[in-house]
């Protein structure tokens, strides 16, 4: 029998020392044997790391001295574990998520089915609520808008099947490490948002495509770190979507583009009030 691929685990971690053991534990309770863990701290200024270090003392801590944000923070343990031969996949994964005990072999058997060199991910439910937070999900590259399918909808009453999408949430990524290396790993234009759909978008210009799997489920704590409903958020999202147009279109469609969002952005920022 062939072995299976190794899985490197990845966690971003800022100051999660509520929510740290709660993602560590979920993830020692993956029934796929051959992976490993490792947390990528962005120069937390709580207890996190000590919290890991005394109650996991095998998870193997890169600790920043600063909080670099995603893409840089994910860059840099993509660089430094470059050289290393051992590592065929990379999971791709929030300090806030909880993960099922299938998740590897869901996402692998899938990746075996639809192809190895493809970007796959698990379907995502509100932590604390019985809704769907990401069964895929649509972006349009003229004018920046994403959308998640199935956002907070009961899953008893509509199921979502596997099936390609437009691209895979950040919240939970699972990738071959040698795609990650070839598409030069996050773009680091975006502060925050959108690091995601541009990593997906430059593979399907590659020619690779992106895959929601059905057969396992994580449960996220949505926007954990900066609140779900929070002006910054808001922001942050308006300026990464603005980035993104910029970054794959011409500078008339940009334009067109920075009218259309700066009209709609009102709307936007009523979402603070309304889920």
């Amino acid at each position: 029998m062939n072995k299976k691929p190794h899985i490197k685990i990845l966690v971003l971690n800022w100051n999660g020392d509520s929510i740290i053991s709660r993602c560590i534990d979920s993830i020692q309770s993956i029934k796929y044997r051959n992976y490993s863990l490792d947390i990528i701290d962005n120069g937390s200024t709580d207890n996190s790391v000590e919290t890991i270090k005394n109650n996991y003392p095998n998870v193997k801590i890169h600790s920043l001295k600063q909080n670099l944000g995603y893409a840089k923070g994910y860059n840099y343990i993509f660089n430094r574990l470059k050289k290393n031969q051992s590592i065929d996949y990379y999971l791709i994964l929030n300090n806030d998520a909880i993960v099922s005990d299938n998740l590897l072999d869901a996402l692998y058997d899938s990746a075996i089915r639809y192809g190895l060199d493809n970007i796959y991910g698990p379907k995502i439910n509100y932590l604390d609520e019985n809704k769907l937070w990401f069964a895929g999900g649509y972006y349009n590259k003229y004018i920046g808008l994403t959308k998640h399918i199935g956002i907070r909808n009961i899953e008893n009453n509509i199921f979502y099947k596997a099936n390609k999408t437009s691209y895979i949430s950040g919240c939970c990524m699972f990738i071959k490490k040698s795609l990650i290396e070839s598409l030069e790993g996050f773009s680091e234009i975006y502060s925050m948002y959108y690091e995601d759909v541009d990593l997906c978008h430059r593979a399907n210009i590659s020619g690779f495509q992106s895959y929601i799997v059905d057969q396992t489920l994580i449960y996220h704590d949505v926007s954990y770190s900066i609140g779900p409903h929070s002006l910054k958020k808001n922001f942050y999202q308006f300026i990464s979507r603005i980035k993104f147009v910029y970054k794959f279109n011409n500078f008339i469609v940009f334009l067109f583009s920075l009218l259309i969002n700066i009209v709609l952005l009102p709307f936007f920022l009523l979402k603070i009030f309304y889920k």
